[in-house]
């Protein structure tokens, strides 16, 4: 064979080695360009995650600490009792201000589930606890069956589309900061709003049922339990190291 004729065929083999590793580069550049935006979007969503829950974690928190503690006094300090012996201006404040606690924690859960879309971002397994635990509680105010027990105590009981519906009213925009979209409406307007009719009828089941505890405070004892024991639950995930609230004041009721 002619020296010219394998050169030529070299020429040409190496010119298709050449395109197949040009090709084969640009192919892996492409892998990992993909690879690298999926990593920067995924680190997004988490950044975008992390900023709303430091803006929300501690208003949640407070709503939190502030609703399992009027369940306790309601159920363990029988604040309710002796309700007719107190003045007038303490049976307003005692009845708007346990209305209020109920409200404002929905409010928050509400405000969460519209910033960050119910915390779906992705796989995290915070997030999935998170998740989990408001729905323990949704589950623990809605539901009508216990452990196998029918006709579940309906004291404080409100289906899922009330929770929400009290948290939309709760709600109002908060144009003074462009990362914080939304707030809860403050104990001075909740007391001011009591006065519409639209605004008081979410509240009129809670209102039967705290009029029921003060005949009997017995009443209410199971649901109040169940959805204590699920605030707990919650605050414990919120503040794991207790800074916001000692270890001895989040006992759950037996």
């Amino acid at each position: 064979m002619k020296p010219e004729v394998i050169t030529a065929i070299i020429a040409a083999i190496v010119a298709v080695i050449s395109a197949a590793i040009s090709i084969y580069g640009q192919i892996s550049v492409a892998r990992l360009s993909d690879q690298l935006a999926k990593k920067r979007e995924a680190e997004s969503r988490e950044a975008q995650t992390a900023a709303v829950m430091s803006k929300y974690r501690d208003p949640l928190l407070r709503s939190v600490i502030d609703l399992q503690s009027r369940l306790f006094n309601i159920h363990k300090n029988r604040v309710l009792q002796n309700f007719d012996q107190r003045s007038l201006s303490e049976q307003d404040y005692l009845i708007n201000n346990t209305l209020y606690v109920f409200a404002e924690y929905f409010g928050w859960v509400e405000i969460l589930r519209r910033e960050i879309q119910f915390l779906d971002f992705g796989d995290l397994e915070l997030n999935r606890h998170l998740t989990e635990l408001f729905v323990n509680i949704t589950k623990a105010f809605g539901t009508s069956r216990v452990n196998g027990k029918d006709n579940f105590d309906p004291t404080f009981q409100l289906f899922n589309g009330e929770q929400r519906a009290i948290g939309e009213i709760m709600m109002k925009s908060r144009s003074t900061d462009q990362m914080l979209g939304y707030e809860c409406i403050g104990y001075a307007e909740f007391v001011r709003k009591m006065s519409d009719p639209d605004f008081v009828r979410w509240f009129t089941k809670l209102k039967k049922d705290l009029d029921l505890i003060i005949k009997d405070s017995k009443i209410g004892g199971d649901r109040l339990v169940l959805i204590h024991s699920r605030l707990i639950d919650l605050l414990d995930f919120l503040d794991p190291h207790c800074v916001r609230i000692l270890l001895k004041y989040r006992t759950k009721i037996e």
